[in-house]
């Protein structure tokens, strides 16, 4: 049987790497982990993150603004998109230092992204059929 690639609106038209992978493992043990060692979990905020990490990484992805995005992503560099990443976290941190996000937001929007991205991971693999490459 041959991987199958794409067609879908909700995955990448491209078969998921062993990065992929690990990075939907990684993110099922995180939710998981928070699940297990937190007691402050916002389950509407958990719902909201793995809803919104979801259609940005599905529909959203795969939309002219999407590819767009991608395409500029891609286009500045390892250098250039360690910054966007770095000054993403940095501007969270300095939300959350600054205007004080409760724990249970925090924790339930973070899970909901974990939850989010194993799924999506998981869903890519099945629909492809296979798994190629690092």
């Amino acid at each position: 049987m041959e991987p199958e690639a794409g067609g879908s609106t909700w995955v990448p038209d491209r078969v998921p790497t062993w990065i992929d992978v690990a990075a939907g493992v990684l993110s099922g043990a995180l939710f998981v982990s928070n699940l297990t060692t937190t007691s402050q979990i916002g389950w509407t905020w958990v719902a909201g993150g793995f809803v919104a990490t979801v259609l940005v990484a599905g529909p959203l992805a795969q939309s002219s603004v999407g590819n767009g995005l991608g395409g500029w992503f891609r286009a500045i560099g390892v250098i250039g998109r360690a910054a966007v990443i770095v000054a993403f976290a940095v501007g969270v941190w300095a939300v959350d230092e600054y205007v004080g996000i409760p724990a249970a937001i925090r924790t339930g929007l973070a899970s909901g992204v974990f939850l989010g991205v194993a799924v999506f991971v998981a869903a890519h693999v099945l629909r492809s059929r296979a798994v190629e490459g690092w």
